[in-house]
C-alpha cells in the first residue's frame, strides 16, 4: 500500500456500531464524534418501537450533551448507548461518554433550575429517575455514565 492509500476501516473502527453485549434484554450502539444521529434514532426506534421516538429524544439529547462538553466530541471520541429491558416496564437507558473535555475539572450532570428548556430537564420530564456515576482513573474523571429510567405504563 502506498502513501495516498489508506486502508478501508477495520470493522471494530466502523461507526455507529451495534454493541453485542452478554444478557438478551441488553441492546447497544457505539457511536463516534460525528453529529449524525439518524443511526441512534433508528437504533432507539428498534430496540424500544412503541416508546421509540421518546427514547430516542432523551438518547439523542445525551448524545448531544457528550458531544458539546466531554472528550466524546473529539475526533477520536466515542459515546456508548445501551438499553437494558430486564425490568419490563422500566427500561434503563446508559449513556456513557469519555469524561469531561477539562480534565482538571470535576464537571457532572446537574439540573440548572433557571433553565427549563435544557436538556437534562427534558431528559427529567421523560423519564422518572436519572443520575449519574462516574468512573476515575486517580487523575482525572475518565467516563460519565448516565442512567435514566422509562416508565412505560405512563405516555411522559
Amino acid at each position: 500500500m502506498n502513501a495516498t492509500q489508506q486502508r478501508p476501516p477495520a470493522p471494530q473502527d466502523r461507526y455507529p456500531r451495534r454493541l453485542r453485549l452478554e444478557h438478551p434484554t441488553q441492546h447497544g450502539i457505539l457511536l463516534n464524534h460525528t453529529r449524525d444521529y439518524r443511526a441512534l434514532t433508528n437504533w432507539c426506534r428498534s430496540a424500544l418501537p412503541s416508546h421509540g421516538a421518546r427514547l430516542a429524544k432523551v438518547a439523542r439529547l445525551l448524545v448531544e450533551n457528550s458531544h458539546q462538553h466531554s472528550r466524546s466530541g473529539l475526533p477520536s471520541g466515542t459515546v456508548r448507548v445501551v438499553l437494558d429491558q430486564s425490568r419490563h416496564l422500566l427500561p434503563h437507558l446508559f449513556v456513557t461518554d469519555q469524561g469531561p473535555l477539562d480534565a482538571s475539572t470535576i464537571d457532572y450532570p446537574h439540573l440548572n433550575p433557571r433553565n427549563p428548556r435544557s436538556g437534562l430537564a427534558i431528559v427529567d420530564k421523560l423519564s422518572v429517575y436519572w443520575d449519574f456515576s462516574w468512573t476515575w482513573d486517580g487523575h482525572r474523571i475518565k467516563h460519565t455514565t448516565l442512567q435514566v429510567v422509562f416508565d412505560l405504563t405512563t405516555n411522559r
